[in-house]
């Protein structure tokens, strides 16, 4: 499946597991990240593919899932009250979306390699290249936040750029507190962006994309 289209299913399920109401919350905490990146990888490839997306979500980088609701239509409050108190819920759930549409591209035998480190705007960012017979090469991406975390926006940032431009385009426009603390978290992701548009497994289009969507965000002040 086209990594592409892969990525599109994840949000599409993403959203409908954020919608169940009538499920009850799970109590989740985020201890300490992974000692490396590669571990971090393998960590969250396990907790995938054994279904235990509260351990994933632990694992990924805090606010990251909260701001990636935007791309399918999360409203503002919503994000505002997620970046506020956690977003743990919401990372679960895109990690339990993940798990269905990847398939065998990622929850199979995959080899995980180091692939370096890379730094923009005084943060450092490592690489993973991940490795399957079913798909073509993907990348994870990694900060050391008390410890190694996913970083959502740097690994999945083509398929999340162009259904964020619209509700970014709107956020500038708008004076509320919920706007006004999205746009302010937003502006600490374009570093993550801009791992994300170096990646030379984009095709020119998406890298644009992603280029778009760091000159919005780059705006605000």
């Amino acid at each position: 499946m086209p990594r592409r289209i892969v990525l599109m299913l994840v949000f599409l399920l993403l959203v409908a597991v954020s919608c169940r109401a009538d499920e009850e919350p799970v109590p989740m905490t985020r201890g300490p990240g992974a000692d490396d990146a590669v571990a971090a990888a393998a960590m969250v490839h396990d907790a995938v593919q054994t279904g235990e997306f509260d351990v994933a979500a632990a694992l990924t980088v805090q606010k990251h899932a909260a701001l990636a609701s935007l791309a399918e239509g999360a409203t503002f409050a919503d994000v505002a009250v997620a970046l506020t108190e956690d977003d743990l819920g919401i990372a679960s759930n895109f990690w339990s979306g993940f798990a269905q549409a990847a398939g065998e591209s990622f929850l199979g035998e995959v080899d995980l390699e180091d692939s370096g480190t890379s730094e923009v705007e005084g943060l450092t960012y490592h690489l993973v290249t991940v490795s399957s017979s079913e798909a073509d090469d993907r990348r994870l991406v990694t900060q050391g936040i008390d410890g190694h975390r996913i970083d959502l926006f740097a690994s999945f940032g083509a398929g999340l750029a162009e259904r964020m431009i619209s509700p970014v385009q709107i956020l500038l426009t708008s004076a509320t507190d919920d706007a006004i603390l999205i746009l302010s978290e937003l502006r600490a992701i374009a570093p993550s962006l801009e791992i994300a548009a170096a990646d030379p497994n984009l095709t020119p289009e998406e890298a644009q994309m992603v280029l778009q969507l760091i000159e919005l965000i780059t705006r605000i002040s």
